[in-house]
């Protein structure tokens, strides 16, 4: 990702009110055409596979960012990650849990996966669009921590 202005952002999110607030950050931030939902863990693969609804690509971008909710329909979002991680091409993409599960499992599961960090949601909706930010600056930035984002106070670490 190089510019604000050329991300394009999965999220996959099954919740109509995670929904709203995601997209009203997005518009706070002026980046309302980046943000791109699938309400269940299938049309997330699919959209990451281009194919049925997804496949032109020209609506459906490939991603330079995928957030994930972790409890989803047809596939959760800890299924989405697995499958991601076993494709070559998305070996790379920053992928997040962004989600207000907090089981360790599920944590664990995620960090074995390869996920590039495990974020709860923020409680605050207001807040939301600085969140936002954070992970669009963080997921920018090659390297940072490793293969982990660089948001530590609201991440959760297995461990």
């Amino acid at each position: 990702m190089t510019t604000t202005a050329s991300k394009t952002v999965l999220y996959a999110e099954d919740d109509e009110n995670d929904v709203f607030f995601m997209e009203r950050a997005f518009s706070k931030l002026k980046l309302r055409g980046a943000l791109h939902v699938v309400t269940n863990g299938r049309d997330a693969v699919d959209y990451l596979a281009g194919v049925g609804a997804f496949a032109d690509r020209m609506k459906h971008p490939l991603p330079d960012l995928l957030l994930l909710d972790v409890k989803m329909p047809r596939m959760s979002g800890l299924e989405v990650l697995t499958w991601a991680r076993a494709q070559p091409e998305f070996h790379a993409l920053p992928i997040l849990l962004f989600t207000s599960s907090t089981q360790r499992t599920d944590i664990e599961t995620s960090r074995a996966q390869r996920a590039n960090g495990y974020l709860v949601k923020p409680s605050n909706a207001d807040q939301l669009a600085v969140f936002v930010r954070r992970i669009l600056d963080a997921a920018a930035t090659p390297g940072v921590g490793g293969n982990i984002l660089d948001l530590a106070e609201n991440q959760l670490r297995g461990g």
